[in-house]
């Protein structure tokens, strides 16, 4: 395949599944037609939302401002978490001051001064009152900043966004009549999963949330034809152990409480730029194996799931944070009114460039569009790429998640915390005896279920060895949050939209670097007793489906497909080989090419191997700009691209389909193994694929287009 195109407008399955998120992060911050945080703030209005969520940033700087509390600390090297979305609710706060109060310097006030969101506060008041420029000025920059407090973007890590979001719950759950709202906010987010098609999640809380979440999900199954389930996070992996053992024991006791009927498991958070304490967490699971074994008994369920998110970077770091950060840790720990004046001018300086490149830059394409028509579009990018700022000799860093130090970072962090995780797998459960703690955990009278939770990198070492751990993809947040690295640049990631939006371009070597890591397909994965078989049978003569259909061809690819399968095979039987000869013969068509044959079966055969690839996440649609059914439309895309062989131009819509229903498949058939009940209800989502095309090689790319199907088609 070189140049090839879909052969027709292709429906689209709706992906029924969301095996990685987070509850803080789901709600998004705004919508029209579904929950938000807006909405759960405010009622409908969007203007009172977007006021009541801009106020309420104002507030958390006011009560818990990051900058205080790293002022106070003598080592100012380390990452406050939080800081960057601090560093952007000071600058809506400085550029409130310099149009609403001009004059009164109230600008050029340090970070840690409350009078500063004071201010802010009585001018977003007093401009929404009023009538006129200055309520749409101030609507607009509530709305921009917004989006850069409650939501990761490309300057703004994920984890400071999850930070606003919990301060934000927690506070309106400490006010007047808080206990309703925080109910409100839980079935917001569960009515909002349900607007996507999702049927089935394992959603994560901490264990201060268990108790209001496991119910209001457990009734909210009993009304929405649901499988929902409930997962206790540790509030952190990498603290010292004697506090880790003390938090699982507290996860413990939870599990174990009667009154908690969808709660299944734990899971194992903050593992993003350091290393578990996963010796505390092993030896934690092997002297509680026989209360969770009488826990399965008593509450009927299939295994406890323990969900370990490992393998994902993260590049919060001294050297890459908020400027003011940077500067406190390399220029001066106590920044002068010189400091504040320098960067009020270079803020307002900014913005300025920004309108004149809006006003010059707006073209664009389909896949590509020019700069926005918002009233502060790209000023992030003005502020932190295009321009810098150097203070006595100190040039002022920020976070940028296409950076190539954050690349670096992410990588580095995500690849260690990969191989710690094995290499501790691999460690004896006694010194100088024989049996690892893999063999211990996941043997035949373990009660556990293992999931990776992202596993973006060395997913085909850890999937050849440990073929009893599954893994949960999340590529869309990998791709926005810099975890994965894909994207060099600014431009990169602009230009990749289709990538992470399912529509638009996307560039092949994009395409094949993320396959690659979490979905590879090629023959080289094989064994030698495997390629050599396949060879020998691509050689044979007859229509492809006759070749398959012989005794010993048809037996011995049914052993693989069942090797392969592992745990799920007995969910699939016999009906594995039938869906293998007709992927490959939509594949192969009439052509009685060798070649043709071979890559067609083997890429097939990889495409069974990988189910664990096809159990999906979003990782936050809210805090991450993730949409399950995107993430499910990009994983079909990747395998599609790299499923025809060489000389084939025409995609097949019913290859496309086959792929889908495989898909959606391995996932019904590993959550009734490993949790129990599914709904089996097949639904269509809203957007089908009208066009693509696009060419197979590097520095190339492909075309996505998307369109909404109409009612009752």
């Amino acid at each position: 395949m070189a140049y090839f195109t879909l052969s027709s407008p292709t429906r689209v399955f709706e992906y029924p599944y969301d095996f990685h998120s987070h509850l803080g992060g789901i709600l998004p911050v705004r919508s029209k037609n579904v929950p938000s945080l807006a909405s759960w703030l405010a009622g409908p209005s969007d203007e009172k939302g977007e006021q009541a969520l801009f106020e309420q940033a104002l507030r958390y700087m006011l009560e818990s401002n990051p900058f205080e509390l790293l002022a106070h600390r003598a080592d100012k090297t380390g990452y406050e978490r939080g800081e960057c979305t601090a560093e952007n609710i000071y600058f809506a706060s400085v550029l409130i001051a310099q149009r609403m109060q001009p004059r009164e310097q109230i600008d050029v006030l340090p970070v840690t001064d409350p009078a500063l969101y004071r201010a802010a506060m009585q001018s977003v008041q007093a401009a929404m009152a009023s009538n006129g420029e200055d309520r749409d000025w101030m609507l607009a920059l509530m709305r921009y900043f917004n989006g850069k407090i409650y939501s990761s973007n490309k300057f703004t890590p994920f984890d400071d966004a999850y930070k606003m979001r919990s301060s934000l719950v927690d506070r309106v759950r400490a006010g007047k009549d808080g206990e309703a709202k925080y109910i409100g906010w839980i079935d917001a987010t569960l009515q909002y999963l349900k607007t996507q098609g999702i049927k089935h999640i394992q959603i994560p809380a901490s264990a201060s949330d268990i108790d209001a979440l496991d119910a209001q999900v457990a009734l909210f199954n009993a009304h929405q034809n649901t499988e929902y389930r409930v997962l206790v996070h540790t509030p952190s992996a990498y603290v010292s152990g004697r506090r880790f053992a003390d938090e699982l024991e507290a996860i413990l006791k939870k599990l174990l409480e009667e009154k908690l009927k969808v709660t299944i498991g734990l899971d194992v958070l903050g593992v993003e730029n350091r290393v578990a304490n996963y010796e505390v967490l092993f030896d934690f699971l092997r002297k509680n194996q026989d209360t969770l074994t009488e826990l399965l008994r008593d509450k009927r369920l299939r295994s406890v799931i323990v969900h370990i998110h490992n393998g994902e970077g993260a590049s919060a770091a001294a050297d890459h944070r908020s400027m003011i950060g940077y500067y406190l840790a390399y220029g001066d720990p106590a920044p002068d009114g010189d400091f504040y004046r320098a960067l009020a001018a270079y803020i307002s300086r900014c913005v300025q460039t920004a309108t004149e490149r809006r006003a010059t830059e707006s073209a664009g394409s389909r896949g590509a569009p020019g700069y926005g028509a918002g009233m502060f579009s790209r000023l992030f990018d003005e502020l932190f790429i295009s321009n810098s700022l150097t203070y006595r000799g100190c040039r002022l860093r920020r976070f940028d998640v296409n950076g190539e130090r954050s690349r670096e970072l992410a990588a580095y962090n995500g690849k260690r915390s990969v191989m710690a995780l094995s290499e501790m797998f691999d460690a004896p459960v006694t010194k100088g005896e024989d049996g690892s703690w893999y063999e211990l955990l996941t043997g035949v009278d373990s009660p556990y279920t293992f999931r990776l939770g992202h596993d973006y990198y060395y997913r085909n070492f850890m999937a050849a060895k440990y073929p009893v751990i599954a893994f949960d993809t999340n590529l869309g947040s990998n791709a926005i949050t810099g975890a994965a690295g894909l994207f060099k640049s600014a431009e990169s990631y602009r230009i990749n939209k289709g990538f992470r939006h399912l529509d638009g371009y996307i560039d092949t070597d994009v395409l094949v670097a993320a396959s690659t890591s979490v979905a590879y397909m090629f023959s080289d994965a094989l064994t030698q007793e495997q390629i050599e078989f396949f060879f020998e049978v691509s050689k044979l003569e007859g229509p492809i489906e006759a070749v398959l259909s012989k005794g010993n061809v048809a037996e011995t690819i049914h052993g693989y497909l069942q090797a392969a399968l592992g745990p799920l095979a007995r969910f699939v039987d016999e009906n594995d080989y039938k869906r293998y000869v007709r992927l490959v013969s939509g594949i192969v068509g009439t052509s009685a090419q060798p070649s043709v044959r071979y890559q067609a079966m083997t890429r097939v055969y990889a495409v069974f191997q990988n189910w664990r690839s096809y159990l999906l996440g979003a990782d936050g649609q809210g805090v991450e700009h993730s949409d399950i059914q995107d993430e499910f439309v990009r994983m079909v895309l990747m395998v599609a691209y790299n499923l025809l062989p060489v000389g084939q131009s025409v995609l097949s819509t019913d290859t496309l389909f086959d792929l889908q229903a495989l898909m959606v498949l391995m996932a019904d058939c590993y959550w009734m193994h490993t949790v129990g009940d599914f709904r089996k209800e097949v639904s269509w989502a809203e957007r089908n694929i009208e066009k693509l095309e696009g060419y197979q090689s590097p520095a190339s790319v492909v075309s996505l287009q998307r369109g909404q199907v109409s009612q009752g088609s």
